[in-house]
């Protein structure tokens, strides 16, 4: 986590040097720029530019998961072990540094290009001598892996995966404007330019901790923003994914994903705004099957463990910098927890998402 957090500061305080050159563009202008004019820093493709306009930005967002949960019960280690497993996640943790560029051609048409990178680390615990699970289920490759042994008899692994992810290009066209508001299609695709072949002591790592898809798939969705208001705003947005192909290079895919999400926001200040939102996401288990030597002995190893229903609920924050050479820079942070989790199989049991973020437009 420190690192991440590190690399991000540096690359922000890299790009915020760069607006230097870029308020120039701004100074002429001394309309305040609204600070809600810009969702929270967790949806993307939420608004569009006017012809000619370029934004630039930075997120760095961290996601934890605890343990495992089948459905909504929570499940304790034991309980993953009366399942038939003989190793359960303790915990899971997912930084992703995120870089967007978008460019307006025309007044009706936003491009946007956005790249990752991850880093995802994943603790595993199994007991020493436990006589859960049953046979068939294959231990060679995890009993290779570094392992420490405490008083109880118990066996911890660690697994970790660093690079970059899949890369988008979307399009985000305006479709009509209201006396409420106005509405712009999200259409874009993902190219698989994040590693799906992973291994760790001649083994797959667990599905979960690959860092792409491993397949072309279609993003689309559509966006609403209200007009704005004296002291605020609201908006929604519907996206999919759309699996194009049947299988990665490593035998498996992952389902089909729908997120809808709604948010309001409102003026604290003329730097500040705050706003809520709530997020529903569902996505289905994974397809196939690693092509070759994996694990079979934890939840994660399993394509049937993943995706579900997650409803979540976050709070952010958005600041813009209004005068002097900084002008027009945001800077915004939102936190979010889950509500409900309705998990495929046995899933890993979702904690807080945290968002940072930085973005320009000139």
């Amino acid at each position: 986590m420190n690192k991440t957090k590190t690399t991000f500061a540096l690359g922000t305080m890299g790009f915020l040097t760069l607006t230097n050159l870029l308020a120039d563009s701004n100074h002429g202008d001394s309309s305040m720029i609204r600070p809600d004019s810009h969702a929270p820093i967790g949806v993307m493709g939420d608004h569009i530019h006017k012809a000619g306009e370029w934004m630039i930005s930075v997120r760095s967002m961290s996601m934890k998961m605890e343990g495992h949960r089948a459905g909504e019960e929570k499940l304790s280690v034991d309980e993953v072990y009366d399942r038939g497993f003989t190793t359960a996640a303790i915990d899971m943790d997912m930084d992703m540094q995120m870089l967007g560029l978008m460019y307006a051609p025309s007044d009706k048409v936003t491009l946007m290009l956005m790249a990752n990178y991850i880093q995802s680390d994943m603790t595993m615990v199994s007991e020493g001598g436990s006589s859960h699970g049953h046979s068939e289920m294959d231990m060679s490759s995890d009993m290779s892996m570094d392992m420490t042994h405490d008083e109880m008899s118990t066996t911890t692994m660690s697994h970790s995966t660093e690079g970059f992810g899949d890369t988008s290009l979307a399009a985000l066209v305006d479709v009509f404007q209201t006396e409420a508001g106005k509405v712009h299609l999200n259409l874009g695709v993902s190219a698989p330019t994040g590693s799906v072949d992973e291994v760790m002591h001649g083994a797959f790592q667990p599905y979960g901790m690959q860092l792409g898809s491993g397949t072309w798939d279609a993003k689309l969705g559509a966006t609403f923003v209200s007009k704005s208001y004296e002291h605020g705003s609201w908006g929604a947005q519907v996206s999919s994914t759309i699996r194009l192909e049947d299988e990665g290079s490593s035998g498996f895919s992952r389902a089909d994903a729908l997120e809808a999400t709604i948010w309001s926001s409102w003026i604290a200040s003329k730097n500040i705004s705050i706003g809520g939102r709530l997020k529903y996401s569902a996505e289905g288990a994974l397809e196939g099957h690693y092509n070759d030597t994996h694990n079979h002995s934890a939840p994660p190893h399993f394509t049937s463990n993943y995706g579900g229903d997650v409803l979540e609920g976050a709070l952010s924050l958005n600041y813009v910098f209004q005068e002097g050479a900084l002008r027009g820079n945001r800077i915004a942070i939102e936190a979010s927890v889950p509500f409900y989790q309705q998990l495929n199989g046995v899933g890993m049991n979702r904690e807080e998402t945290i968002t940072l973020g930085w973005q320009l437009a000139w």
